[in-house]
């Protein structure tokens, strides 16, 4: 078949495309949903006791901020990525990685200056199930949105995705879990951001590219 061919062919077959909003616009919305499904949970879990006095607490509002800051970023940065050619600077999906390593270093040293480990680290699994638990709807919600892009870097943009949705299950349970333990949080509320995250880059593939099964060796994956 001749190339003009071709391409009267393609083109008799086209539909209409409609083009997607912003990269930027598309994290603000998300952004919104995640932090309803927050606030959602906590109203399900509720508050946990003295919340008025810990709000004010500088380690608290540290850590709220990490969280904050990873589910926003990691978005941004994995709406970027679903955009081919998007991305200008590698800054984009540098900087939430950047906060991440921040928050883990904190909790880290926070372990450490508490001088007992993980001894603490006792029902550390119900709030890593409900971190995951809250961060499931936006999970899916920016999984779908990411699915109608065309992301190339398929475990950059899926690490970043589970990454953004599990970060906004942990800023719900800054205000839900009643333990205040550095060994705790490391583990039960953390943790499910760092597994999500490798989670999300293990299985980009299968997450963000429909009918991956059909795809040839030409979608480019890193």
């Amino acid at each position: 078949m001749k190339t003009d061919d071709l391409i009267a062919d393609l083109a008799s077959r086209a539909t209409p495309v409609r083009p997607l909003p912003a990269p930027g616009l598309r994290a603000l919305a998300w952004l919104a949903l995640a932090i309803a499904s927050a606030a959602a949970g906590v109203l399900v879990f509720r508050t946990r006791p003295g919340l008025a006095l810990l709000v004010t607490s500088q380690d608290f509002l540290l850590t709220a901020a990490f969280a904050l800051a990873t589910a926003g970023l990691s978005a941004v940065a994995a709406f970027v990525l679903a955009v081919p050619g998007a991305e200008r600077s590698a800054l984009v999906r540098g900087l939430p990685v950047a906060i991440m390593g921040m928050w883990t270093l904190t909790a880290v040293m926070t372990v450490l200056e508490e001088s007992h480990g993980l001894t603490g680290v006792s029902h550390w699994y119900v709030c890593a199930i409900r971190v995951a638990a809250i961060g499931l709807v936006p999970g899916i919600a920016l999984v779908v949105m990411l699915r109608r892009a065309a992301p190339l870097r398929l475990e950059w943009t899926g690490a970043l995705a589970l990454a953004g949705a599990a970060a906004a299950g942990a800023l719900a349970i800054q205000f839900i879990c009643p333990i205040a333990d550095g060994g705790h949080a490391l583990v039960g509320h953390l943790g499910p951001v760092l597994v999500l995250a490798a989670v999300g880059s293990i299985a980009a593939t299968r997450l963000l590219v429909p009918n991956s099964r059909t795809r040839g060796p030409e979608h480019l994956r890193t």
